[in-house]
């Protein structure tokens, strides 16, 4: 009997250090599953001019972290964005629970309206004052930077510019096209940014319209159409431009020695029927560990410069030291002047 007790003995001092590796090998999943969070439930609503590939992306890692949150979105571009929003503020029947937008301008016009919601993410403190509202009201997400995009079946690395003037060579005429700013924000900022610049004014335009440059709906259409070689070139935006490169697609980048870069703010609209999952979305998208380390992958530059960037890319703070100077207050203010003027060059 003694025998049998000392045996039984002897196996379980050599099996608990097995059971006890095999209890940590059970826990790993948990330790794994840490991040996830089901404390919130519903349905949260994005209005956003970002690239639906990036917002796909973004959707599915918030709904990772978030499993019993649905992220629902409207792709567009800013003008459009604003649009819907309009008619939805005019009836008091907001769906949009967080907007995205590539038009700073009009972040500051809805607010002047009273049409946002005061929300300071405490993400926010890390992003640089130029990018964010100082009373809290919207936050830049993400930089995009303006540049030039050319097909490279019929235009060679070396005939493609390096900054906007070369685009007034002889050899561009009615090879050029860019987005319409009167839906796009990115390019409106373009337009506003250069006819403030002594180097170019409005004369600059007047030539591009006098050359024959073409107007496209979106980035995605203005894309489209350069690498189907219908043009040499177009204003194009970089992650655009950079993603489609990755796939094959038959375009180039050249970045320009003059920047133009935009800020592309998010902000709760008034009337968002779910706050609360609102605010949660607000700060995934600014966390450097979530939205903007997501960014990334995408060739989109983050407004935190603590992500780790791939080689090449500038962080927000080297972009916005070396940009164009954009008075997004003052463009707010004459935007509706800017499109007439530029309407009158191309929309004869």
């Amino acid at each position: 009997m003694k025998k049998y007790a000392l045996a039984l003995l002897l196996i379980t001092a050599i099996l608990m250090p097995l059971m006890a590796g095999g209890a940590q090998e059970a826990i790993k999943p948990a330790a794994a599953a840490a991040d996830v969070n089901t404390s919130y439930s519903g349905t949260v609503m994005m209005y956003s001019s970002t690239g639906e590939d990036v917002v796909i992306a973004l959707k599915n890692a918030f709904e990772a972290k978030y499993p019993n949150v649905k992220l629902d979105y409207y792709s567009a571009t800013s003008g459009k964005c604003v649009t819907k929003l309009s008619t939805e503020f005019q009836s008091n029947s907001v769906t949009c629970d967080i907007a995205w937008l590539a038009d700073p301008s009009a972040m500051i016009n809805l607010k002047a309206d009273n049409h946002l919601v005061q929300y300071t993410s405490p993400y926010a403190s890390g992003i640089d004052a130029k990018f964010k509202d100082a009373d809290g009201y919207y936050t830049g997400a993400r930089l995009l930077i303006m540049g030039i995009t050319y097909s490279t079946t019929s235009c060679s690395d070396a005939e493609a510019p390096k900054n906007w003037d070369g685009l007034l060579a002889d050899n561009f005429k009615n090879q050029l096209v860019m987005t319409d700013p009167t839906g796009s924000g990115s390019t409106k900022a373009l337009v506003y940014a250069l006819t403030r610049n002594e180097r170019y004014g409005w004369e600059y335009f007047k030539k591009l319209a006098d050359m024959g440059t073409e107007l496209q709906s979106s980035s995605g259409s203005t894309n489209n159409a350069v690498a189907a070689g219908s043009y040499k070139i177009a204003f194009g935006v970089d992650y655009n431009t950079k993603n489609l490169m990755a796939e094959g697609s038959p375009i180039g980048w050249h970045d320009t020695q003059d920047i133009v870069a935009v800020p592309c703010p998010i902000a709760i609209p008034t009337g968002a029927p779910h706050l609360e999952l609102a605010k949660l979305l607000y700060d995934f998208i600014l966390d450097p560990d979530g939205g903007q380390k997501l960014l990334t992958q995408y060739n989109i530059t983050p407004v935190v410069d603590v992500v780790e960037l791939p080689v090449g890319m500038m962080t927000a703070t080297e972009i916005a030291s070396q940009a164009l100077p954009i008075d997004w207050q003052d463009l707010s203010k004459v935007s509706n002047d800017l499109l007439d003027q530029f309407d009158s060059y191309f929309k004869k």
